[in-house]
């Protein structure tokens, strides 16, 4: 594990590290930029989550979107881990579980009855941190 990296709330000045990073990051949709402009500071705004960064020495290596979801069925917030990227250089040094620790605090932080990740590529990855396979994750297109 990579002492020198920390995990702290993204900033605006991180939209163009955390872009480059989406770009990585998405296989179903092509991330534009003009879209990412506008959205990104709704997400700092934390009205639906939060987006959080990790950091080495002032560079941005890594980031997990997550989405506070106030569900019936749960009694209260689900945070939903949406988005885990890590620089591929930054893989195999903790640099993810140190992002999916810092979403599980957050959760409890927030009172949160669970916190969930919907993946079709990292399962092994989750379980291995101690998340429960529960649910199949369907979707239906609206766009295009």
């Amino acid at each position: 594990m990579t002492a020198t990296v920390t995990v702290r709330a993204a900033v605006p000045a991180d939209a163009d590290a955390v872009f480059v990073l989406l770009s990585g990051f998405a296989t179903s949709h092509r991330p534009e930029r003009s879209l990412f402009d506008r959205h990104f500071p709704l997400l700092l705004s934390g009205r639906h989550g939060g987006l959080l960064v990790a950091e080495d020495e002032g560079v941005v290596v890594g980031y997990a979107l997550v989405h506070d979801l106030l569900v019936l069925y749960a009694n209260g917030y689900v945070c939903e881990l949406q988005e885990l990227m890590v620089d591929p250089a930054w893989r195999g040094r903790g640099v993810g579980e140190r992002l999916v620790r810092a979403v599980v605090e957050r959760g409890r932080g927030l009172g949160a009855v669970e916190v969930t990740v919907p993946t079709r590529r990292a399962r092994d990855y989750y379980v291995r941190l101690g998340f429960e396979e529960t649910a199949t994750y369907l979707k239906r297109p609206l766009l295009g």
